[in-house]
């Protein structure tokens, strides 16, 4: 019994990180911003998830802007000081109070499927599920549509949403095309560069992987 117990103990503690729960997107990154890590902090960069718990130092200058997926709370915050991610906010020390807006929940559970990029910079998107559905489709542009008439220029999340949908769906061909439009037509800042990058990154993963 005791070496199960074990056994068990052990398979949790190897993979502290894998449980641990995935609480919010960053939306934008400006300056320098560290996410405690061993053995040494990692820099934030746009569009990465971020876990409950993790604990982000800002330096003097720097502006974070993250959307939590439980609660739809989008916070802007600006440094210096630290932030403690929990599941529906961040709990400051030494810094001002954020800007707050709040997002539709139907926006911030698609952003939850962005597709994170392995140690490899591949789109790890193998687990997201294929759906070919034309009505789908359909909706999920409508969807964008609305979102983006009521978002300002600067604001990525309806692309975000989109991009998301469209590759759940496995519709490759349509991310590109958008992707095409973002480059030529979108904002040209390093936030909309970081969102091109990682979706030709996870594109090009799902083509090579075959699923």
């Amino acid at each position: 019994m005791f070496p199960r117990y074990l056994c068990v103990c052990l398979m949790l503690l190897a993979g502290g990180q894998v449980w641990a729960a995935e609480v919010a997107l960053v939306m934008s990154v400006q300056g320098r911003v560290l996410r405690q890590a061993t053995p040494a902090p990692l820099a934030v960069e746009t569009f990465v998830k971020l876990n409950e718990g993790d604990r982000l130092n800002l330096a003097q200058g720097s502006r974070l802007q993250v959307v939590y997926f439980e609660s739809g709370r989008q916070e802007t915050w600006s440094g210096p000081g630290s932030l403690e991610l929990t599941l529906r906010e961040g709990k400051p020390s030494g810094m001002a109070a954020p800007e707050v807006k709040q997002q539709p929940l139907s926006l911030t559970k698609q952003l939850a499927r962005t597709p994170a990029l392995d140690g490899q910079g591949r789109g790890g998107v193998t687990r997201l599920r294929a759906i070919q559905n034309p009505d789908a489709v359909a909706r999920l542009e409508s969807s964008y549509q609305e979102l983006r008439s009521k978002a300002t220029a600067d604001d990525f999340g309806p692309e975000v949403y989109l991009l998301a949908g469209l590759l759940d769906m496995r519709q490759l061909d349509r991310i590109e095309k958008t992707l095409d439009r973002l480059q030529q037509d979108g904002p040209k800042n390093d936030q909309a560069a970081a969102l091109v990058a990682l979706y030709r990154k996870a594109v090009k993963h799902v083509r090579e992987a075959g699923n």
